[in-house]
């Protein structure tokens, strides 16, 4: 998937619904979590900086919180592939920039994402899985919804209790 398709995927999953937003990549041994900015539509993308963690609580706990802390800069929505790829966020992937990943399929194939969304009503954890394609696609049956006063000590157990129970996960650290 490349990148502007990545956006559009997510504008079909979060568009206008996510107040707040931070996704979790998990790509050899570590955390990667990008700072998020959101274009005027609802879209949600990923930036510079990127966090670069170990997969333990008190490291991934400190980085969600920063990112989630800096909250998102708002960008014009580009109205072509054209001008979104003349844009600074256009220009390099900072996901595939600090994963080392040739590209979103390598990066599905052998890693795993989350995305974590909070509304006044709930704290939302999607979990990715590979469609047919061998590209991320969220996991209806694993979504995990809680309650907006959930800790985010407890977000982070679900993701690392996840991450555990991942075989293809365990293989490449």
């Amino acid at each position: 998937m490349d990148y502007l398709n990545h956006i559009q995927y997510q504008k079909g999953q979060y568009s206008n619904i996510m107040a707040d937003n931070v996704v979790v990549y998990i790509w050899q041994g570590q955390a990667y979590i990008p700072t998020q900015a959101k274009y005027e539509s609802g879209i949600f993308i990923g930036t510079e900086p990127v966090l670069i963690v170990e997969l333990n609580s008190s490291e991934l706990l400190a980085a969600i919180q920063t990112i989630k802390d800096k909250g998102h800069k708002i960008l014009h929505e580009p109205k072509t592939r054209e001008e979104f790829l003349a844009s600074d966020v256009g220009k390099k992937d900072p996901v595939l920039a600090a994963t080392g990943a040739r590209n979103w399929i390598q990066l599905a194939k052998k890693g795993v994402s989350y995305t974590i969304g909070w509304t006044e009503h709930e704290i939302r954890i999607d979990m990715s899985r590979l469609d047919k394609k061998g590209r991320w696609e969220f996991d209806p049956e694993k979504v995990r919804k809680l309650s907006p006063t959930t800790q985010l000590s407890e977000v982070v157990k679900i993701i690392l209790d996840d991450i555990r129970l991942r075989p293809e996960i365990q293989k490449n650290q």
